[in-house]
């Protein structure tokens, strides 16, 4: 996959418009079972990983990565944005982790889906936990989990899937050095991702104000018995979004 093709892929596999909102499967560890322990579940995307690495001279962009290829873009004269895609691969996770020397417990909170919104202060970095939601051809909404690990020169967003996402926008910033992103540490690329994730929400409430609207038109001129199933599904979606 060439570089461009991974600056745009979350532009590309749109599902069609009868795409419904994706809702959370709750999983969690058995009671009493080992802090820190990791569970892959087993419809997990494959794990990939994709890095960009900057500073204000120049942006280096790097796909499917292994791991260990993570070190040699480790600099204190530079950023990298290491993007996680999947939570299939133990192993690689595993190893990303000794490698960001994370502790077990962030690993656990970043492969168990979902979590609360959270931010959690560890010794060497932050951590971010949030969902995101992603407008789906304005029929429903996307929500993922993603996790942010903010260190000194290195930001990871892991996510649950790579189809869609929110960060489009930051990528291309970087890599046209638009803005002062490419001057500024790895906390100002933290704000950047957090911005673009928040605003991924408006177009959602925008097609949910669209679709209210012409729902009431059809109440109001000619309600069926599709109605109430119509007001039923909405009342679910936007229960969910506000959890």
């Amino acid at each position: 996959m060439s570089n461009n093709k991974r600056l745009t892929r979350y532009k590309k596999g749109r599902k069609s418009s009868q795409t419904k909102p994706h809702l959370y499967d709750y999983h969690y560890n058995q009671p009493g079972t080992m802090p820190g322990l990791i569970t892959i579940d087993e419809n997990a995307v494959a794990t990939e990983i994709f890095l960009i690495n900057y500073n204000s001279q120049k942006a280096t962009i790097v796909n499917n990565l292994l791991p260990q290829d993570c070190l040699k873009y480790l600099s204190d004269d530079s950023i990298s944005w290491v993007d996680i895609v999947g939570l299939g691969n133990e192993d690689k996770l595993q190893e990303l982790g000794e490698i960001f020397h994370l502790h077990p417990l962030t690993l656990e909170d970043i492969v168990s889906i979902p979590q609360r919104p959270k931010v959690e202060e560890c010794e060497n970095y932050l951590l971010i936990i949030v969902p995101m939601a992603i407008l789906i051809d304005h029929q429903g909404f996307l929500l993922e989990q993603i996790s942010l690990v903010v260190g000194k020169n290195y930001i990871l967003t892991v996510q649950e899937e790579g189809q869609y996402d929110s960060l489009e926008g930051v990528r291309e910033r970087i890599r046209l050095n638009k803005g002062s992103i490419r001057q500024q540490k790895s906390g100002y690329l933290a704000y950047s991702i957090w911005d673009a994730i928040i605003d991924g929400y408006f177009p959602v409430l925008e097609s949910y104000g669209e679709r209210i609207e012409e729902l009431e038109n059809e109440i109001l001129a000619s309600p069926t018995e599709q109605t109430l199933s119509k007001i039923y599904q909405i009342r679910q979606e936007l229960l969910s979004l506000r959890r």
